[in-house]
């Protein structure tokens, strides 16, 4: 019962899982007011929309794994350029070419910068109460937790529209260049 009870108050505990909801919240509210105008630029039978929102959710996902396993995803890495200094140049180059080209022209960097560290600063407060899982259950657990809220803030866009607190920040949020 006491597991129980230390999991049911992690949000207290760790106040910045919170801070992760909330901002999971908006970036799919945000997100869903981004499909909306795609969906009302384009022709009404167009999927271009629908890929919007796949590519939004694919890149949370990069984004939670890269962030929740980096010393397995760096071991592994490190581990194939060690082979050879060619292989070591190559892929430095092509990820720091296509990372940067990426970068560059990605509109919403700005939304998965901030997702990125809302969720380093919740990894280093479940830390800080020794209560990391172990990798996999992590990465399986911040997923799970990124995407309910997101899918969440993106169900209720429309509702939080007519809300004026809501308004203004998603109007600040469109306009921006």
């Amino acid at each position: 019962m006491t597991s129980f009870l230390k999991w049911l108050l992690l949000p207290v505990r760790a106040p910045m899982l919170t801070l992760l909801g909330a901002i999971s919240f908006y970036l799919g509210a945000h997100w869903g007011f981004q499909q909306d105008s795609i969906r009302s630029a384009m022709v009404v039978d167009s999927y271009w929309d629908e890929i919007f929102w796949a590519f939004a959710l694919l890149q949370v996902f990069v984004l939670v794994f890269f962030c929740t396993l980096p010393d397995l995803v760096l071991r592994q890495i490190s581990l194939f350029m060690a082979a050879s200094k060619v292989i070591t140049l190559v892929i430095t180059l092509l990820v720091v070419v296509l990372a940067g080209m990426y970068l560059l022209y990605m509109p919403g960097f700005v939304d998965l910068l901030v997702l990125a560290a809302a969720l380093m600063l919740a990894r280093l407060d479940m830390v800080r109460l020794n209560i990391w899982p172990p990798s996999w259950v992590a990465l399986l657990g911040f997923t799970s937790f990124i995407m309910f809220f997101v899918v969440y803030g993106h169900t209720l866009h429309l509702r939080l529209f007519s809300m004026p607190l809501f308004h203004g920040l998603l109007k600040l949020g469109l306009t921006r260049p």
